[in-house]
């Protein structure tokens, strides 16, 4: 939630889709596909609803998944296949939290659905609808370049060979007013103007290459082994068992003994090699969307089917597996290490229905085992689906496993009286009611400074004082992003450089910086996750002498 909103809100601000001097990089240069869609709320100054594409997301990877999955097997198993998709943790969490990660599996699913009919109707409809697919996941998200590149090789390739060029040639040209009119869509999707933009004022395609360096693995085939051993040490998870129950059952803390082994044997290996800065490894084991990972069903049901279906026909489900494991390959040479990244690894097992799907039939003979396997992993599932939605750390619906001790009344679905109270995660996050205080005080048309550089949850402030103009403030001059030593002195200093004379500084989340003497205290906000320093600009004497007269 520091990220996407706000994002969106400062385009609204700017009324443009390039933020040229916003302090934090990454609302600028990530591709906007998939974060614009909320303008469609956020521009009433509401966020009700905001999440609701994800949701559909969500939704559209079970139906993929389920049509995927009925190549191979009944009409239960690929119920059961779409609810083991359904129940991943990680999946479950970003269908109801409004970030861009979900879009690259949606956008994986709709490729698949699309190359599955490209092999038996190669027409320009179904081309067209790919290359949507494609262009659509990179406008979500980046990552999915590590995706589209093993489509094409595994999936496009034979495609080619299979009908050749010219059928799609003629194709195109048969329907040349069709694709002409869809040149300016596709460029958009594309987000080739984006890059060009970024190009030009930060210096790479994808942004500053400070920025950039910071989230690539800079160390190379040492650097990306590293990174896959650590990721396959977080997909050992035993959701929906809580990880304390797995301990006493084993009277053993299992968890704790794989990072002691990762540490002992694995660490004098690799060392920090594809580690993000400041980052070290290790479980946390919690029901979060930051740093929940697949469960049981991802560990011993998905990843066995991949490596299963690598070896097996179809020659479908084979192509769809080496694609998901090359993407995890390309992911870990490429990336950086983060407890967070995760959830970027989605796609390897929410697309997975086709493989696992077609394990399953190789290893239900009968309808007796079919019913065995639908009940067990039904039951997985429902305990997945019940548990993540109870325990959500966000939601907070339970916590404690104790029935005895349950409280639903201390729920925040309770409390902020089932939603409609759209100040409620703001109150409980700040533990104050400053965007109460502040609505108050600003008068309308008042122009408001924001400064932050961390993980703030800026967007509340931009979504609840809809009568304030924001204008972002950097402690950097952000037309020389070249020289990030040269930072200004005083918050009133970077003021100066701002395109408006503004009325009111905010600081959010920080120790502020030494105001200067044209900033005048007026509230201080502190406790709660985020502290809070409202300043006012006092006029200048010329200014004071001039309204005089």
């Amino acid at each position: 939630m520091t990220y996407g909103f706000t994002r969106v809100l400062i385009f609204q601000e700017e009324a443009s889709l390039f933020l040229d001097r916003v302090c934090q990089v990454n609302r600028a240069i990530f591709p906007v596909g998939s974060d614009i869609l909320a303008h469609l709320f956020l521009r009433w100054h509401t966020d009700w609803g905001g999440g609701i594409f994800n949701f559909i997301a969500y939704l559209s990877i079970l139906l993929g998944n389920y049509a995927l999955a009925r190549k191979y097997v009944s009409e239960r198993l690929a119920i059961a296949v779409t609810l083991a998709i359904a129940s991943l943790p990680q999946l479950i969490f970003q269908g109801w939290i409004a970030k861009n990660n979900i879009f690259t599996v949606s956008a994986t699913i709709f490729c698949l659905l699309v190359l599955d009919r490209l092999f038996t109707s190669p027409t320009s409809a179904n081309l067209f609808l790919l290359i949507i697919g494609l262009l659509f996941g990179v406008a979500a998200k980046t990552t999915f370049l590590a995706i589209a590149l093993p489509l094409f090789v595994l999936y496009g390739i034979p495609l080619i060979k299979t009908y050749g060029l010219r059928i799609w040639v003629q194709e195109i040209r048969k329907n040349r007013l069709f694709w002409l009119a869809s040149i300016v869509p596709l460029l958009v999707m594309s987000q080739l103007w984006l890059f060009i933009h970024n190009h030009r004022v930060w210096g790479t395609w994808s942004g500053p290459r400070g920025f950039v360096d910071f989230h690539k693995n800079q160390d190379g085939l040492q650097g990306g082994l590293a990174n896959l051993v650590r990721f396959s040490l977080e997909f050992i998870d035993s959701t929906p068992i809580p990880p304390d129950l797995v301990n006493s059952i084993f009277d053993v803390s299992i968890f704790a003994h794989i990072k002691q082994a990762y540490h002992q044997i694995l660490y004098p290996l690799f060392g920090n090699a594809g580690l993000q800065a400041g980052e070290s490894f290790s479980f946390v084991l919690i029901p979060h969307q930051a740093f929940a990972g697949f469960g049981i069903l991802g560990l011993l049901l998905i990843l066995p089917s991949i490596l299963i279906s690598l070896w097996t026909p179809p020659k479908f489900s084979k192509r769809l597996a080496g694609t998901l494991l090359s993407f995890l390959l390309i992911f870990c040479l490429t990336s950086t290490w983060s407890q967070y990244k995760m959830r970027m690894l989605s796609p390897l097992f929410a697309a997975s229905g086709a493989c696992v799907a077609q394990c399953l039939s190789r290893n239900t003979r009968s309808r007796r085992q079919e019913s065995s396997v639908f009940l067990l992993i039904t039951g997985i599932s429902i305990l997945n689906l019940w548990y993540i939605s109870l325990y959500d750390w966000d939601a907070r619906i339970l916590t404690t496993y104790n029935p005895n001790r349950w409280n639903l009344q201390a729920s925040d679905w309770v409390r902020s009286d089932w939603g409609r109270d759209r100040l409620y995660p703001a109150e409980r996050f700040h533990g104050d009611e400053r965007l109460k205080v502040l609505a108050e005080f600003f008068p309308e048309g008042s122009r408001v400074g924001f400064f932050t550089e961390g993980s703030t949850r800026l967007h509340y402030y931009l979504l609840h004082l809809p009568q304030v103009e924001f204008q972002s403030i950097c402690m950097d001059d952000p037309s020389r992003r070249d020289f990030p030593g040269q930072r200004f002195d005083t918050l009133e200093e970077a003021m100066l450089a701002t395109t408006r004379p503004l009325n009111y500084i905010l600081c959010v989340g920080e120790e502020c910086q030494t105001p200067g003497d044209r900033l005048q205290e007026r509230f201080h906000f502190e406790g709660g996750e985020e502290d809070l320093w409202v300043f006012e600009v006092l006029s200048t004497p010329s200014s004071s002498s001039n309204q005089e007269l």
